[in-house]
């Protein structure tokens, strides 16, 4: 059992727990999720956490078409945000996860959501359990409005209140195309353009239970954010807009607390100021050219890589993954929560993407505290 764990605790707001879980490699895959839980659950008790801190709990599955019944059986009726994806763990693991804790928070479910919620503030975790379209433009869409929809029954929107999404494509090099038309319309749609601004996601290869399915999309919001609460993070020395190649996300976001700030760093690939993609077959300067871009987009927000405390590492093929996760720790330090899995990038001369979670002290006290 591999367990890694890094925390933020502040003054005056609630304590954060990031984690990160693998198993040995067992002759069975209910015999690997059982021993993964059981040792994940007696390691949440030694820093105080246990599934009612529990917010987000990410799971990544080998074969998950076969192994989802397995998995639900398993966690029964979790109270958290539970997002379930096919993206095979390196070093011939069949599951990993990466959860994410709050202490102090009041959660409730809600149909396809979670909502965390605190005295200054409300966190809202949401997911289409079903959807009824085909094709990865229609379900990309459906997906969204489906949020839209959800997130105007707390006062909120799409546009001004969704912080972060994860998009999960089947079969990337042939689907993703839909699945940034669909986003693009969308978005158009409700006014956000390059003149204003994106959403922080990542969009990649990632399987669902469903083979039908196509897309499948998670998101955090915050309702009554205040004006300047989220700063965008673009790095242009070392990145393109987004909207040069004709998607629309932004390379990060920056979600300003008092007491505290939450950087949402995008998948990010080796791709220099023109959109262009850096060090073609070269995995290694790949993955330093996306640690100097994370970097980069961390420091204009005042937060540096040190602040990392979750990560998920994206590759083409396993057998890169020595290389990048050494790159990787080398400049950020071997204690960091890193899940690293299959799972192709949407432009095939990507060898390797990584996505991650900051935090820091650097607040600001226009805005209350998370707590």
């Amino acid at each position: 059992m591999i367990v890694s764990h890094a925390e933020f605790t502040s003054s005056g707001g609630i304590r954060e727990d990031f984690f990160t879980a693998y198993c040995s490699e067992k002759e069975y895959f209910a015999e690997e999720a059982e021993a993964l839980f059981a040792a994940y659950e007696s390691e949440l008790a030694q820093y105080g956490c246990s599934q009612d801190s529990e917010m987000l709990l990410r799971i990544h599955l080998s074969d998950v078409t076969n192994q989802f019944e397995i998995l639900k059986t398993i966690l029964k009726d979790r109270r958290s945000f539970v997002s379930i994806v096919g993206q095979p763990p390196v070093d011939n693991r069949r599951i990993a996860i990466e959860a994410w804790h709050w202490q102090g928070a009041e959660k409730r479910v809600n149909g396809d959501a979670l909502e965390m919620n605190l005295n200054n503030y409300q966190a809202l975790w949401f997911k289409k359990e079903n959807l009824r379209s085909a094709g990865s433009f229609d379900q990309t869409y459906e997906e969204f409005e489906a949020l839209g929809d959800y997130l105007e029954k707390h006062n909120a929107n799409v546009a001004g209140n969704t912080v972060r999404t994860w998009l999960y494509n089947r079969d990337v090099d042939n689907n993703y195309v839909g699945l940034v038309q669909a986003r693009n319309k969308y978005f158009a749609g409700i006014g956000l353009t390059e003149d204003t601004h994106f959403i922080a996601s990542t969009g990649i290869e990632g399987q669902m239970a469903d083979v039908k399915r196509l897309v499948k999309m998670d998101s955090i919001n915050y309702p009554g954010l205040q004006p300047g609460q989220m700063q965008y993070l673009y790095a242009l020395e070392n990145l393109s807009p987004t909207a040069i190649y004709g998607v629309s996300f932004e390379r990060g976001t920056r979600l300003i607390f008092g007491d505290r700030s939450h950087y949402f760093i995008s998948g990010t690939a080796s791709i220099d100021k023109h959109g262009e993609v850096m060090y073609l077959c070269d995995v290694a300067k790949q993955t330093h050219r996306i640690m100097d871009n994370i970097e980069a987009l961390l420091a204009e927000g005042g937060g540096s890589l040190s602040n990392i405390k979750l990560g998920t590492l994206y590759l083409r093929d396993t057998a890169d993954a020595d290389i990048a996760r050494n790159i990787i720790f080398e400049r950020i330090g071997k204690t960091l929560p890193l899940v690293t899995v299959k799972a192709p990038v949407c432009r095939p001369a990507w060898l390797v993407e990584m996505e991650c979670i900051a935090v820091n002290d650097k607040g600001s006290d226009k805005y209350p505290v998370l707590k």
